[in-house]
């Protein structure tokens, strides 16, 4: 465990203490009139209280994602409930996104998610390049829970939704910069546009924006000392020198823009049509690969590592400032999205109420190269290679209803999908000679969808009863491709199909006391491995994934709505689980096979308590249990499959954590307000592999988090100008800690999560 003196030892009993705490001081709170604001979402399609839907989300609006410093889905990854987002090894790009222990864990083009990220209601595909900005949102909703019978795409453990604020149609302009260390500097722009009248065709607006941000490295790659070098009996004098030029100078540098066009033609009372245009570019350095384990007696590899490896070592619980690295890296990512949204009001109709249309078309293009050290060291133990380029194209037409007592949405999803990936590997150069794996593969998929859900509300039950039903029906064919030059190639295809219902029934008790009890199921679509090391591996390919998802919780508000409390407890039952077994030998590789059956189980409980108008405190915490309950593995020596549940671990499922939030608002004055907040995220212990052997030196140990904000808001300048500046500091107490690890056999490296970064942010709203 990390010995930094500012660590907390018992994460528990300081949760327990907070909301002792806070839940003490109503009796001190002052008389002054204090609220909580109503959320108003739209996971279901229409606009709904947070409070009202009977499901687990958790929402984040505008104020709440400046204050908390969101920029990416990283930045959500321990403060929901049962949510980890961790960056993929090697990766500042593609991050692992699990909820409730439901992950796909390997970043390759050919996975599907398990974890749905919307981005305005289109589903962006793939895990390569999910980390990405988006210039601002309007909110962010979580849903934890398989999703389907709303969402066009079927994902099993849940769905992120991005929501951008649309074109006001009134001038406007928001500015926003910042500067702080490793020279980090950010420029931003969005200037909303006066509508522009289009004659009896209504009028159009439109709003422009770009961002940009760049930051130094916050590792140093530096050259090792000039005598350094390892034992190899097959060269000349026994021994390897290493490399001594450093190929770039600094790890995990940032350098990203974005920039969006956004059109929205209302072009009568009933019709509108909205266009967006997004590019995203980052050419980053990648993560910093540290060798934290080596053993010289693993014969992964065919031959022994050779012993005096171990002076690269670090400590797998202090994050180094340097290491030596002899390979290129470099993360480049670029992609671009148009969408067209159409919406139309067709008034009531009789008995199917008030009915409105709506169409949405999207095209994304998206392309990642990578070089990568994966051994962390001034040696070419292992270096790779990779070049992806990806196509989707997606139309998904719904029919939403609205009447007294029911509410209903139809639709229909169609999804194309084309990949193609060069990955060759270069292993072992400097102990055996040039070596090159090259290794090609793609798909080319599409999918169908109908779904349909609808809410009916009794009249027997005053209207207190709520019955949700729904359905899906999917099919997905995927064809796919594997080149191996000089060794083997082939190609493989397949279609499989599957209905998934969704039953919820929610009761209100009062007015702000709900409760509810919902059964779901999810699917996620089999496949073909693109890095498998056969062809027997590649064309027997691997089968769907199902999960029946049951879920109880309530919803509620006290204390005239000072205080909210929401919880909910699930249990998931997986079958035919997806996990990705990684393996190193002449090459690092994967194969993907079903498992099984896995079981999660687990609570939620988020707390929000607003004593006066000047203090808000918050408090989430998520207990979870995953366990194989059979997990099949072909046993060579016996012949036979044997089940191996107690031997396997699940992956990126922390048996706890929790989030403590605490702002508070110091002055109010015509002049401006000082506003303070303080964020702490805690993770607990967690393993990011499936065996004991490679989860030996790659446990992530508990870790917790504190990000910082002190503000000076709203300072009036003149002409409906308001300037906002801001102090912000994320790991404030520059906590080492580990995220991720690769285990090769012989060495492990792992990768870290930032160390302290602190700055200044100056906002400007005209209007």
């Amino acid at each position: 465990m990390n010995n930094n003196k500012y660590s907390i030892s018992n994460p528990k009993t300081l949760l327990a203490a907070a909301l002792t705490t806070a839940l003490a001081s109503v009796a001190q709170a002052q008389s002054q009139s204090a609220m909580l604001e109503e959320v108003v979402v739209t996971a279901q399609k229409r606009e709904q209280s947070l409070q009202d839907i009977p499901i687990a989300i958790t929402a984040f609006g505008v104020r709440e994602i400046e204050q908390r410093g969101i920029q990416d889905i990283t930045d959500i990854g321990t403060i929901v409930p049962n949510v980890k987002i961790a960056a993929m090894p090697t990766n500042t790009g593609k991050a692992a996104v699990s909820i409730r222990g439901s992950v796909t864990s390997n970043p390759a083009i050919t996975w599907e998610p398990t974890v749905g990220i919307y981005l305005d209601n289109v589903y962006v595909g793939k895990i390569s390049g999910n980390i990405f900005r988006v210039t601002e949102l309007e909110r962010i909703e979580v849903l934890r829970g398989p999703q389907g019978t709303l969402y066009g795409k079927n994902t099993i453990g849940g769905a992120v939704n991005l929501i951008t604020t649309k074109p006001s149609g009134e001038f406007g302009l928001f500015a926003r910069g910042g500067y702080g260390n490793f020279d980090y500097t950010e420029g931003y722009l969005a200037i909303n546009m006066p509508a522009l009248p289009m004659g009896g065709l209504g009028e159009i607006k439109a709003k422009l924006s770009y961002g940009a941000e760049q930051r130094d490295g916050l590792y140093d790659n530096v050259r090792p000392p000039l005598d350094s070098s390892i034992s190899n009996p097959f060269v000349p004098g026994g021994r390897i020198p290493a490399n001594p030029v450093a190929r770039n100078d600094t790890f995990n540098e940032l350098d990203r823009w974005s920039a969006r066009t956004d059109l929205l033609w209302d072009m009568s009372e009933n019709l509108s049509a909205r266009y967006t245009y997004d590019k995203n570019d980052a050419e980053n350095t990648s993560s910093k690969e540290q060798l934290t384990h080596v053993d010289p007696s693993n014969l992964n590899l065919g031959v022994p590592i050779p012993g005096d490896l171990s002076s690269f070592i670090v400590s797998e619980n202090r994050n180094a400032s340097s290491i030596s690295a002899d390979f290129p890296s470099l993360e480049e990512f670029d992609a671009e999205s148009h969408t067209l949204a159409l919406n139309y009001d067709m008034g009531d109709i009789r008995s199917f109420g008030g009915v409105s249309l709506r169409y949405i078309a999207n095209r994304r293009e998206m392309n990642f190269v990578q070089n990568d050290d994966n051994d962390g060291t001034p040696f070419a133990l292992f270096h790779s290679e990779i070049d992806e380029g990806y196509e989707q194209t997606s139309h998904e037409f719904q029919i939403l209803g609205s009447a007294d007592r029911f509410n209903y949405v139809l639709g229909v999803f169609s999804f194309e999908e084309e990949a193609d990936v060069v990955n060759p590997l270069i292993p072992l150069n400097s102990l055996f000679g040039p070596l090159v794996l090259n290794n090609q593969y793609g798909l080319d998929a599409e999918q169908l969808a109908f779904y349909g859900q609808a809410d009916y509300r009794p009249p027997v039950m005053e209207d207190k009863l709520t019955v949700t039903a729904g359905v899906r029906w999917s099919k997905e064919q995927k064809d796919s491709y594997i080149i191996h030059p000089g060794d083997f190639e082939g190609v493989a295809d397949d279609e499989w199909t599957n209905v998934a219902p969704t039953f919820i029934v929610a009761y209100d008790f009062t007015d702000d006391f709900q409760a509810y009890a919902k059964y779901s199921r999810g699917w996620k679509a089999g496949g073909f491995n693109g890095e498998a090391e056969s062809i027997e591996g590649f064309v027997d390919g691997y089968d769907p994934e199902e999960v029946d998802a049951w879920e109880i919780g309530f919803k509620s508000r006290y204390m005239d709505s000072r205080l909210q409390v929401n919880a909910a407890a699930f249990y998931n039952d997986e079958t035919d689980l997806q996990v990705s077994v990684f393996t190193s030998g002449s090459s690092a590789s994967t194969s993907i096979r079903n498992a099984g059956e896995a079981v999660k189980k687990g609570v939620e409980l988020e707390v929000t308590f607003q004593p006066t108008p000047d203090l808000l405190v918050s408090a989430n915490v998520g207990f979870l249990d995953s366990e194989f309950k059979e997990y099949k593995e072909f046993d060579p020596v016996l012949g036979m499959e044997v089940n191996r549940k107690n031997e396997r671990e699940v992956q990126y499922a922390p048996d706890y954590n929790f989030n403590l939030s605490g702002e508070y608002t110091f002055l109010r004055a015509n002049w401006g307000n000082l506003n303070g907040r303080l964020d702490y995220t805690y993770s607990d212990n967690y393993v990011p592999y499936l065996t004991p052997e490679q989860n030996a030196t790659s446990m992530i140990d508990g870790y917790g988090v504190l990000n910082g904000r002190l503000s000076l808001l709203d300072i009036p300048l003149g002409n409906d100008s308001l300037l906002s500046v801001a102090l912000w500091g994320k790991n404030l107490t520059d906590e080492d800690y580990r995220l991720n690890t690769i285990p090769f056999g012989p060495w492990t490296v792992s990768f870290f999560g930032d160390p302290r970064t602190y700055g200044l942010e100056a906002v400007l709203r005209f209007r």
